[in-house]
């Protein structure tokens, strides 16, 4: 938060905001510019890069850890600020000479939307090319074609693969794989939870992420909330308490936090209250599946996990019963079938669990009912607001 906005909530500018100020500032799927709480990692990450500082290429990476331990966060902005040097000519002064390095280019490309080769080399064009790339009338082999010639013409590319290894998205190996075909100037970051020894790639460098520790997750948390809630609306035991539930993962404590304010503003209240935020916590499940994979769904499939997660509890006591609720409702046009299919792939693909509902009179094959892990407080609201 620059200091104006510091100034402007003295001054009672955001009086009648709620309690939310800037949406975005407590998402657990937005990335500040500068993220909190993760400078030696950062340094850590420098250190790697610093061949490209003189114009060399980097060795290829692999950033892994658990959710919520911020490696999307340092990549994103660290890549951002990079790429506003990348691909041009920066003096650099030493002690001793002026050299005057050509810096690689710095690409951030989520494969939870670029999963498949077409749209990995499509977005990646997108982002060192001056050209406006189009999303239909080209094909695969086109584009690969266009990011060779462009990377051949101009600067070494350093592409940060994000959230690899996902249900949805491919693996590593064949994400490394996609870029050496179109040139070896391409070198891959790629970012994933599995360990190094568990994946069928060896980069050259390897760096490992862990979870916040409590007090540098009270930080940050500190840091998000004060920009994006109203002053006061959360005091710092509930950040605390939010902070030690969510065990060091920032996303579950961000979305706990965010499910919490929307609850408390939707029953007019102007403070984060101990119902709202037990709300909060309520609508993140343990363990939880990260919101950005159901974002990165198609609208679809996010419509019809918005309305399993509006159904009454009656309505949700068998997939049998959702799925006949769902279909029932007038912004779904699918089949009962269609929509118990998707419901299963769905669950298959880990944003919902089938959990087994026990007959209380103990007669025939006992049924199963559909319980999300997302944090649904957030994801309805988020649904609704766009």
């Amino acid at each position: 938060m620059n200091i104006d906005d510091r100034i402007e909530r003295r001054l009672g500018y955001d009086a009648s905001a709620g309690v939310v100020v800037d949406p975005d500032a407590v998402s657990p799927v937005t990335h500040p510019p500068s993220p909190t709480g993760r400078g030696p990692d950062l340094e850590r990450l420098l250190d790697v890069l610093d061949p490209a500082f003189a114009g060399a290429l980097p060795p290829s990476i692999y950033v892994h850890g658990p959710k919520g331990s911020g490696k999307s966060a340092i990549i994103s902005a660290l890549f951002g600020r990079l790429s506003t040097y990348g691909g041009r000519r920066q003096s650099i002064q030493t002690s001793t000479r002026a050299v005057d390095p050509t810096l690689p280019e710095f690409v951030h490309v989520d494969t939870r939307r670029a999963a498949t080769r077409f749209r990995l080399y499509h977005d990646t064009l997108a982002a060192v090319s001056d050209e406006r790339v189009p999303d239909h009338g080209i094909g695969t082999a086109d584009l690969a074609a266009e990011l060779e010639a462009t990377v051949r013409t101009g600067t070494d590319v350093v592409v940060a693969l994000d959230h690899a290894n996902e249900p949805e998205t491919p693996d590593v190996p064949t994400l490394v794989e996609w870029l050496s075909d179109v040139t070896d100037r391409l070198v891959p970051v790629c970012l994933g939870r599995e360990p190094p020894d568990s994946i069928d790639w060896r980069p050259e460098v390897t760096i490992g992420f862990d979870r916040y520790r409590h007090h540098v997750l009270v930080e940050v948390l500190t840091t998000r909330t004060s920009a994006g809630l109203v002053r006061n609306a959360l005091t710092h035991e509930q950040i605390r308490d939010v902070s030690e539930w969510a065990a060091g993962d920032a996303h579950d404590a961000l979305a706990a936090i965010t499910g919490a304010a929307w609850h408390a503003e939707r029953a007019g209240a102007t403070t984060i209250r101990p119902a709202d935020l037990d709300a909060g916590i309520a609508g993140v499940p343990k363990p939880c599946v990260s919101l950005g994979r159901v974002l990165a769904l198609s609208d679809s499939r996010q419509r019809l996990l918005y309305e399993l997660v509006s159904l009454s509890e009656a309505d949700r006591e068998s997939v049998n019963a959702a799925t006949e609720a769902i279909a029932s409702t007038g912004d779904v046009d699918l089949s009962a079938s269609t929509v118990r299919r998707v419901l299963y792939e769905l669950a298959d693909a880990g944003l919902l669990d089938r959990v087994t509902v026990e007959r209380s009179d103990g007669k025939g094959r006992p049924p199963s009912r559909l319980v999300p892990r997302f944090p649904t407080l957030v994801f309805k609201e988020l649904f609704e607001r766009r």
